[in-house]
């Protein structure tokens, strides 16, 4: 019934005014933006956003693509935020939720970031974040934060229980380039490739420990030396 009701708008928009899209429009141009920011198009996005905004007021969609343009990462979650309270039922939500649990797990607010997690797995359990992601976290305090150490060897190789991800991308280009950045300075990785509801995600992994927290132990690592945040997934 909604998708007719937007088909129905559609018709009369289309009508009244040449060139108007329907939600489905609007989903894949917020999507194909999206892209363009993977591939370093940041700035031609960014100088996109105003007229998205005048054309889309109030699409969750657009401020998604906001959100993600936005270089502090507290207006950043409050956006995110916004998206989830307001816009629950939005294509965009699952995705709001999982920036939510990846900046606070950035800023060692883990318990948060679990929450976050947990929130994402329940509400929106056939998403593709809600697979794979965050398993173990439970097991970490809050207190606990990552401490700079030095590796055992540049490619982490223990019994396969956790690993580390340090990107998540709707092109596989994009996944595969920053796979062989990390291969190219001795470190061993994969990509993971989950495909929910018509949607590809390539998850690009790093490393296989045997404990959490050795895990946790190499995101600090990656965050000092590639300047990246990652989190710590089950496999």
């Amino acid at each position: 019934m909604k998708q007719l009701n937007r088909m129905l708008l559609f018709c009369a928009v289309v009508a009244a005014t040449a060139g108007a899209q329907t939600g489905t429009g609007v989903e894949a141009e917020i999507q194909r933006r999206l892209e363009m920011i993977e591939k370093g198009q940041a700035d031609a996005v960014r100088a996109e956003l105003p007229s998205l905004m005048t054309t889309y007021q109030n699409d969750p969609g657009v401020m998604y693509l906001q959100a993600v343009l936005t270089t502090d990462g507290s207006e950043a979650a409050k956006m995110y935020q916004n998206i989830v309270d307001n816009f629950p039922k939005s294509e965009w939500a699952d995705d709001a939720l999982y920036r939510l649990h990846q900046y606070y797990y950035s800023i060692g607010l883990y318990k948060t970031a679990e929450q976050k997690m947990v929130q994402l797995r329940e509400q929106y359990p056939f998403s593709a974040y809600a697979r794979e992601e965050g398993a173990g976290e439970s097991k970490v305090k809050q207190e606990d934060r990552p401490s700079v150490v030095k590796s055992k060897s540049p490619v982490a190789k223990y019994g396969t229980s956790f690993t580390v991800q340090v990107g998540a991308f709707s092109t596989l280009q994009n996944a595969e380039e920053l796979k062989a950045k990390f291969e190219r300075e001795g470190y061993a990785s994969n990509i993971f490739t989950i495909v929910t509801n018509g949607r590809k995600l390539h998850k690009v992994w790093v490393g296989e420990f045997q404990s959490v927290d050795e895990a946790r132990t190499f995101t600090a690592e990656i965050r000092k030396k590639f300047g990246l945040s990652s989190i710590v997934v089950s496999r």
